[in-house]
């Protein structure tokens, strides 16, 4: 499958990234609440709509070095998202990697952390971070592959707080 990875472009993109953010708050949601019994918007202060809204401005701001965030494209067909942000000197976040349900399960969620890991790269970054629910186990799987071992929570985490004690916190030393 040849992919295309655009950068996102708020203007032309924005209701491609909502509606990606929501899938993808919506399903962190459901399995929050089945294994911890918590509510995400509980947690966030705000419905899950009003929080993809708000925070898709920050997840997509910044341009390289500093940031990048892609919508990943097989010709016409949006098939999942995905980005990489500076949090301090030398230091990038993977940030929402996310296939949507009908593209999963052919490699495509590997090529986005493949292409994110070779842009800090070429951003200069020593070190990447990222947190990953623990229902997440397709994506655990592919961070392990690509090197990323478990550590305590950053302060950068975005997760809330009320989570930490059951979320996975990675990093991966870069050549």
């Amino acid at each position: 499958m040849d992919l295309d990875f655009v950068r996102a472009d708020l203007e032309q993109h924005r209701e491609l990234l909502i509606q990606f953010n929501i899938e993808y708050l919506r399903w962190a949601d459901d399995s929050v609440q089945e294994r911890f019994g918590l509510s995400l918007p509980s947690l966030l202060g705000m419905s899950i709509p009003d929080y993809a809204h708000s925070a898709l401005d920050k997840l997509c701001e910044g341009t390289p070095p500093n940031g990048v965030f892609y919508v990943v494209f097989n010709g016409e067909a949006a098939l999942g998202m995905g980005g990489l942000r500076s949090i301090r000197n030398g230091v990038g976040e993977i940030k929402r990697i996310y296939v949507s349900r009908a593209s999963r399960g052919g490699g495509i969620g590997a090529k986005i952390l493949d292409r994110l890991v070779h842009d800090a790269q070429s951003f200069g970054y020593h070190e990447l971070v990222l947190e990953t629910g623990p229902f997440m186990t397709s994506a655990h799987r592919l961070y392990e592959a690509a090197g990323f071992a478990d550590i305590p929570p950053y302060a950068e985490a975005e997760v809330p707080e009320a989570l930490h004690r059951d979320w996975r916190f990675m990093r991966c030393r870069l050549s």
